[in-house]
């Protein structure tokens, strides 16, 4: 071992999927590829003035029993499934023990089930989206790929295990014309140069493709391009681009606000094909088109759907109000189990496209557009003594500041919190039980296998139940 190799043994995980624990000076060692309760040979990889970032080289003793060989050949140059080097078993323990933490940190240590519950489409070959970067090599060269752990620069992951086959070749063949075409990528340094990143999205249920391009400019080779993808693939069924020169590594420029009656559409442009690909969520239709989120892992979202509507069945005559809807999927969901249902979504293109799945599937929904915690006090003259039950599926920062005060003007029946962050969730469920209300059940899922994310979702019940004074809305259904 080198002069810049100790032996270290992390004592717990950090939220990003390395081993850490404390230097004899004070300092965090955060161990790359480390387990906890493992001592390790570590090479000293950069030490800061509060943090020393260091890589796993080699058990000091016996290896831990969940340590396998990663079995992706970019596991350290990439970084992006941070827990790949422990069995699939031992992954779900450690977002378990992770999770725990968190909400042991509010108090709320008790409510953390006990078990996870595993991928549907396996540990492998279960995301059904990816994001690449256009970059250069340090010879110049143009590639496609994710950005290097800890750095900008762009990785080829041509061979990435935990996209479906069916993406893996289209990364292949994308990078190929890009290539072959000389498009220029776009340097972050300079503003300089057109092709930003590449966005690929299939579709569970259809096998389908849809690549967007993020791009500076749609110029002549960024359309022969999307013109190249359409003959290349055949499960590739349109190729769409959005503008984006705006400074920054944002992969989408920020959506603009519609203008008063004008129609919030998603601000991307058909180049060539379909605008859109089709995929289900509990047997409900969702037209998906660029730039609208559904979830990596459909597969694991039909079953949050279904688990859903089975924690919700006992009030399934109450009026369903999903807030933060995105493109409809739960709320369409819950309209179907429920008989009507509202959703409200601050990105003004998903507030489109959930209207259009609704016309789709022929289900009484309606959907608004603001910011949630504007909206909830106009929903609760709205819905006064309806007694409705509320669905919450926020970003990784959780309610922000007056949501949870506006829920409970709601006087809902019940409130279904869905959460891929679990320290702000258990913040949001200390408040929540601050007011009286009682976390009936909590259910942990395996959405994002190699990786330190675990999505969870809470039942919570309010102090008294609320017997509705008036029958829900019943919209005419959507033809």
């Amino acid at each position: 071992m080198t002069a810049k190799t100790r032996v270290v043994t992390p004592d717990r995980w950090s939220d990003h999927g390395e081993a850490v624990t404390r230097h004899p000076d004070g300092r965090l060692i955060s161990l790359w590829a480390g387990i906890p309760g493992e001592a390790a040979h570590a090479s000293l990889a950069q030490a800061g003035q509060n943090k020393v970032e260091a890589r796993f080289e080699a058990p000091a003793a016996g290896p831990h029993e969940g340590r396998r060989t990663p079995p992706c050949g970019r596991f350290n140059g990439c970084g992006g499934c941070p827990m790949m080097h422990l069995e699939p078993d031992w992954q779900r323990r450690a977002r378990l023990a992770t999770a725990k933490a968190a909400f042991r940190s509010q108090g709320l240590e008790e409510l953390i089930p006990s078990s996870v519950v595993p991928s549907p489409d396996g540990d492998t070959e279960y995301r059904h989206v990816v994001k690449l970067s256009a970059g250069r090599s340090d010879y110049g060269n143009p590639r496609l790929g994710a950005y290097m752990r800890g750095s900008h620069k762009v990785l080829p992951i041509p061979s990435c295990v935990v996209a479906t086959p069916q993406l893996r070749e289209a990364m292949k063949v994308v990078s190929h014309h890009f290539i072959d075409l000389k498009v220029h990528p776009y340097d972050e340094q300079t503003g300089k140069g057109t092709l930003r990143h590449v966005v690929m999205r299939q579709s569970r249920s259809t096998g389908h493709i849809l690549v967007t391009l993020v791009v500076t400019a749609l110029d002549k080779r960024v359309r022969e391009l999307a013109d190249r993808i359409m003959g290349g693939l055949g499960d590739v069924v349109g190729v769409s681009a959005h503008i984006n020169d705006q400074p920054g590594n944002a992969i989408f420029a920020p959506a603009k606000e519609p203008e008063e009656g004008e129609e919030p559409r998603p601000p991307f442009k058909r180049v060539a094909g379909s605008p859109t690909i089709e995929d289900t969520l509990a047997g409900v239709r969702l037209r998906i088109g660029p730039g609208d989120f559904f979830q990596a892992n459909p597969g694991m979202a039909d079953r949050i759907a279904t688990d859903l509507v089975e924690l919700l069945s006992e009030w399934k005559e109450r009026p369903f109000v999903d807030l933060y809807c995105g493109v409809g999927g739960f709320a369409l969901v819950g309209a179907r189990a429920h008989g009507w249902a509202l959703g409200a979504e601050v990105v003004p293109g998903a507030v489109f496209r959930a209207t259009e799945n609704a016309q789709l599937n022929h289900l009484p929904a309606e959907f608004i557009h603001g910011r949630i915690v504007e909206l909830v006090p106009g929903l609760a003259t709205r819905l006064a003594d309806r007694a409705p039950v509320v669905m919450l599926d926020p970003a990784r920062r959780g309610l922000e500041k007056g949501v949870i005060e506006g829920v409970v003007q709601l006087k809902p029946a019940a409130v279904a919190y869905l959460s891929c962050n679990p320290r702000a969730m258990a913040r949001d469920l200390r408040r929540f039980r601050g007011m009286g209300w009682t976390v009936r059940e909590t259910r942990a899922y395996d959405m994002f296998p190699q990786t330190t994310h675990l999505e969870m979702l809470a039942l919570l019940l309010p102090p008294e139940a609320p017997e509705p004074a008036r029958r829900a809305p019943r919209r005419r259904i959507v033809r």
